[in-house]
């Protein structure tokens, strides 16, 4: 007489199958056949939600000047970009604002520190700077070195042991600007000199200036995005993130 089925017999005359499950040396079809039915069931209502919980989020770096940080928003902790991406990607993703307001990526006007970014061992990176840089008072002088400091800046982050997924941004438009930021000179020159530089570094471009170009009530200052605007960048950074 048999005292159970066959499946059930090779689990107990090999138990170390158990070990070999939960270590992942057994395929799924050599479980199903080694182990009965109630067996089965039973360790994979243990097994199943440690591997749910063991998942970590995907780390998002948001890199940028005031835009990032949500500057012409009601509340940048609720309205910025960086918010309103961490509401669209949800739960499997942790979305951090690193924006700084004036920041430019020209290393020697007013330079955007990176390294609290890099601490921060991302995932995926978006950088958007390139406004600031436009300024009358700074692109005329140091647009010759801005391709090599942003490929240098975009090498670091490639260089972090969490290989991120790194994209640029082609800055937003200005209306037709303010504080000496010109929308002439972000479309005529930054915006082909970003697209050098992540030809350069082999990244994604994120072009956040063409989608904008008819909204220029999003922008009541000339160059900050509102709310609804903050909103829009975010879908297409979230668009981009979630294309493979």
């Amino acid at each position: 007489m048999r005292g159970m089925d066959d499946t059930g017999a090779a689990f107990q005359k090999d138990p170390r199958c158990c070990v070999q499950i939960a270590q992942g040396q057994l395929s799924p079809s050599t479980m199903l056949r080694r182990l009965s039915p109630a067996l089965f069931c039973a360790l994979a209502v243990l097994l199943l939600p440690h591997e749910i919980t063991a998942a970590d989020p995907v780390r998002v770096a948001c890199v940028g000047d005031s835009i990032t940080e949500g500057v012409g928003t009601q509340n940048p902790k609720t309205d910025s970009y960086p918010a309103r991406l961490q509401e669209i990607l949800g739960t499997g993703f942790t979305v951090q604002n690193f924006g700084v307001g004036g920041r430019t990526m020209l290393r020697k006007a007013d330079p955007f520190d990176h390294h609290p970014a890099l601490s921060s061992s991302p995932d995926v990176v978006i950088i958007a700077l390139g406004t600031n840089d436009s300024k009358s008072g700074i692109w005329p002088r140091l647009k010759a070195e801005f391709v090599g400091d942003y490929v240098a800046m975009i090498k670091e982050f490639q260089a972090l042991p969490s290989h991120p997924k790194i994209y640029a941004c082609l800055p937003a438009p200005a209306f037709p600007g303010n504080w000496g930021i010109t929308e002439e000179v972000i479309r005529d020159e930054v915006i082909p000199a970003i697209k050098q530089a992540a030809q350069k570094a082999g990244i994604g471009l994120i072009d956040l200036h063409t989608p904008l170009l008819e909204n220029k009530a999003w922008f009541p200052d000339n160059v900050h995005p509102n709310g609804e605007g903050a909103k829009r960048i975010a879908e297409l950074v979230s668009a981009a993130i979630k294309t493979k």
